[in-house]
């Protein structure tokens, strides 16, 4: 009896076995039929998708293919697969790949380190900076952006003047990372570049640097021809903590824009800025309702017992939005509703930009 329950389990066993190699003979078998399709144009872009998804079983099937020296299309397939895998181990293998001589191989080989990269590969992708292609430029900008230390600013105040706007803007996009101070003066130069995009990173970084030596620069940008740009340069000179900041918005509350006029009363409101109730009482007739609303508003943010009976016959007057915007500073004159933040507000200001990213 006990042998036959040895049998028994020993065939249990086995059959278990044979069941896992039968499972993973059938798991080789996809991965190899998906690596032969990278040889297909057509087949090539469903086997880069699902080849990842195995993790790094894929690795030996797929890391020859960098040396199929006649094939571009197979090398730069493979360096995707293994940059969506996202084994660090592979690094050298990849590092090696970025001088070949097939643009869109170095390209994805670039790619591939913004994935698995390190410092060590920083060397061989600055060169790529200098590539005639300006997709290799830029995947190799995007790569130091993640292993160069973050002290080589020049990498990235140098790619400020490249002729592909996407350099520029990703440029820009890490300086702003890294909050470089020194590099103000560099940004302040694309201020009116021809892409909107690029200016609107130039807007963002100023915000994030916020040293006294980004008000100027964002000032210029009030007069931006998009005028979601316009207000996002509004927003950002706010945020800069300097004795000069509230002159620049009162300059900007003076723009011929209503809205720049009416985002710059806003925040000169919400700073509690000694200058806001000189703005806001100039303002308070203003014949745009954005404007009008605004000063009203500030009013609110800053005023007292004086400003409050300045609000009061408003309370009567013909627009709706009028009454509604007075009895709300007239609330928070007399503390009977929390006021609204800087921060939270100047959110909602800059929501319009994301579309341009």
């Amino acid at each position: 009896m006990v042998k036959l329950i040895s049998v028994c389990l020993c065939a249990l066993f086995a059959a278990g076995a044979l069941s896992i190699e039968a499972r993973a003979e059938r798991e080789n078998y996809k991965i190899k039929r998906l690596v032969s399709q990278m040889y297909d144009k057509r087949g090539a872009v469903e086997a880069q998708r699902k080849l990842p998804t195995y993790g790094e079983e894929v690795i030996p099937y797929v890391l020859p293919l960098l040396d199929d020296k006649k094939n571009a299309n197979v090398r730069a397939s493979a360096l995707i697969v293994i940059g969506d895998v996202g084994d660090a181990s592979l690094e050298d293998n990849v590092a090696a790949m970025l001088s070949d001589r097939d643009a869109r191989v170095r390209k994805e080989a670039a790619r591939a380190l913004s994935e698995i990269g390190t410092a060590k590969s920083v060397d061989k992708l600055k060169v790529l900076l200098r590539d005639y292609d300006p997709d290799v430029r830029f995947n190799a900008l995007k790569a130091l952006a993640r292993v160069a230390p973050k002290e080589d600013t020049n990498l990235f105040i140098s790619a400020l003047g490249d002729y592909d706007p996407r350099v520029r803007r990703f440029a820009v996009i890490a300086l702003g990372k890294i909050k470089a101070k020194e590099s103000v003066s560099y940004i302040a130069q694309l201020t009116q570049d021809m892409d909107p995009a690029v200016r609107v990173e130039v807007a963002r970084t100023l915000g994030k640097i916020r040293t006294v030596e980004c008000l100027k620069p964002l000032s210029w940008m009030i007069a931006d021809p998009e005028p979601f740009i316009r207000i996002l340069a509004v927003d950002n000179i706010a945020v800069v903590e300097s004795g000069e900041t509230d002159v620049f918005l009162v300059d900007a509350a003076r723009s011929t824009d209503p809205r720049v006029a009416a985002r710059a009363i806003t925040m000169l409101g919400l700073r509690k800025s000694p200058e806001a109730l000189k703005v806001a009482t100039e303002y308070i007739d203003d014949e745009h309702m954005d404007v009008r609303l605004a000063a009203i508003g500030a009013i609110g943010d800053v005023g007292g017992t004086k400003e409050k009976k300045i609000l009061e016959p408003l309370l009567e007057a013909e627009s709706g939005n009028v009454r509604k915007v007075a009895a709300a500073s007239i609330q928070k004159i007399e503390g009977t509703v929390p006021g609204v933040s800087m921060k939270d507000d100047a959110k909602k200001g800059t929501q319009v930009v994301d579309a341009v990213k």
